[in-house]
């Protein structure tokens, strides 16, 4: 009986120290005007960070990044096309609202980022976008693989009709009401990702031709580690101890 108690001791203290090491890394990149820099400031839908990369306006070649620890990753860059930014109105009154008042909106043609050398084995990438109240933005939301001639790995329709409020909503299925509008959104997900060099781009449609130009502005993006649920591995942990006990009546 001492020795069982002993060892639901152990499983619990190593279940509630892999609890506090399982949270998910992540790189968080911001990009826009110069003035909208978010970095110290929380941000982020499902993933909150405060250490962010601001990649602000303009073509630069590749540089290096932070993850949400606030260390350089050796190896891991960033790279921002755009040849012009834009803010969307909804102010800067804390971190959440910079990151979505300024971004890369570059009237419909090329824009994005090529990050190279992912660190993560599996990951999940989320895209903010906010193209402010003067119409519909958006279209689909793409990752391409950059070691297989930029094929599309991942790709989610958004739009946005209105500036963002302080709420984040994510676009799932084709990112409409059914009837033909775009529902307002202003961020999507992508999962289960598992390339080392990719790039994120914005393809306009015609839905994302509020002022009569078919735009698709990005705000800024995460990359973020997939780790295994902390129940998820307490239930297996379970059912291994159970095998001990059996064995040992």
């Amino acid at each position: 009986m001492k020795r069982q108690i002993k060892l639901i001791t152990a499983f619990a203290a190593a279940t509630a120290a892999f609890a506090l090491s399982a949270n998910a890394a992540s790189i968080s990149v911001n990009s826009g005007p110069v003035g909208q820099e978010v970095d110290g400031q929380s941000a982020g839908a499902e993933v909150t960070s405060t250490s962010w990369n601001d990649k602000m306006a303009g073509n630069f070649g590749a540089t290096d990044v932070k993850d949400d620890s606030g260390a350089t990753l050796v190896g891991t860059t960033v790279s921002v096309q755009t040849s012009w930014t834009n803010t969307s109105g909804s102010g800067t009154s804390d971190g959440h609202h910079t990151l979505m008042n300024g971004g890369l909106d570059n009237g419909g043609g090329p824009q994005g980022w090529t990050i190279e050398n992912v660190p993560y084995a599996s990951y999940d990438v989320y895209i903010y976008y906010d193209g402010g109240s003067n119409g519909s933005r958006g279209g689909s939301m793409q990752i391409w693989d950059s070691d297989n001639s930029d094929a599309v790995l991942a790709a989610q329709s958004g739009y946005d009709t209105a500036t963002f409020s302080g709420s984040y909503l994510q676009a799932t299925g084709d990112g409409t009401d059914g009837a033909g509008q775009g529902l307002d959104t202003n961020y999507v997900k992508l999962t289960g990702l598992t390339a080392s060099n990719i790039k994120i781009r914005s393809i306009a449609d015609q839905l994302g031709g509020g002022d009569g130009t078919k735009r698709a502005p990005m705000n800024g993006f995460q990359i973020v580690e997939s780790v295994p649920e902390p129940s998820t591995t307490a239930l297996l942990g379970l059912g291994g101890l159970a095998l001990v006990f059996r064995r040992r009546k």
